[in-house]
């Protein structure tokens, strides 16, 4: 398996051809660089380039087709194509373990306001597993490839846990005390959870 590339799809993109292609692609099953040449009316290699490319990238399926010589044939996996660019320093670990504890910290506060020690209890349970959350937040964000993918997936769950044990508009109103509580001055690592 290869890691998406993007700059070899924003280079493609940016070619004379490049958009025709994928929209040429759109709705059609499996199709050959041939078919996709004489299609829009360009050079087999081109089209063959273009589709290596946003195949690269992660845009289109490829599969072997039977030939005389090693041939492709390549289908959209979708056909709404995002991309998305972090500008941002990558997170630290210990950077994101910090806010993800303040930020539950923050969370715990306000629950234990609404609902007492049942409630926080019943939020700990739901996200961590038990009371003793501190140590499993800190491996969860350690041993995660993407801290900052780490800290959606846990605005994300605790997002669905409040939801469970206090309905949606007050688990709203408590997430966002609690991010802007336990964000506070890192927006760098603010979550992409939409909330």
């Amino acid at each position: 398996m290869h890691t998406p590339d993007p700059r070899r799809a924003l280079e493609a993109l940016a070619s004379e051809h490049g958009l025709a292609l994928l929209r040429f692609l759109r709705g059609r099953g499996w199709t050959l660089a041939s078919q996709v040449a004489h299609g829009l009316g360009i050079h087999t290699t081109t089209a063959s380039k273009h589709l290596a490319a946003f195949h690269e990238a992660g845009f289109l399926e490829r599969r072997a087709h039977a030939a005389k010589r090693p041939t492709y044939a390549y289908r959209l996996r979708s056909p709404v194509i995002r991309l998305e660019f972090t500008l941002g320093e990558p997170a630290e670990a210990a950077d994101a373990s910090d806010t993800a504890e303040a930020f539950v910290e923050a969370l715990v506060t306000s629950a234990r306001k609404v609902g007492g020690a049942h409630l926080t209890d019943e939020f700990l349970r739901g996200v961590f597993g038990g009371d003793d959350w501190r140590p499993v937040l800190r491996r969860r964000i350690a041993e995660a490839g993407d801290p900052r993918a780490a800290l959606d997936a846990l605005v994300a769950d605790a997002q669905r846990t409040c939801t469970r044990l206090l309905g949606a508009a007050t688990a709203l109103r408590l997430l966002r005390l609690a991010i802007d509580e336990g964000f506070e001055g890192r927006q760098d690592l603010l979550p992409e959870v939409p909330l």
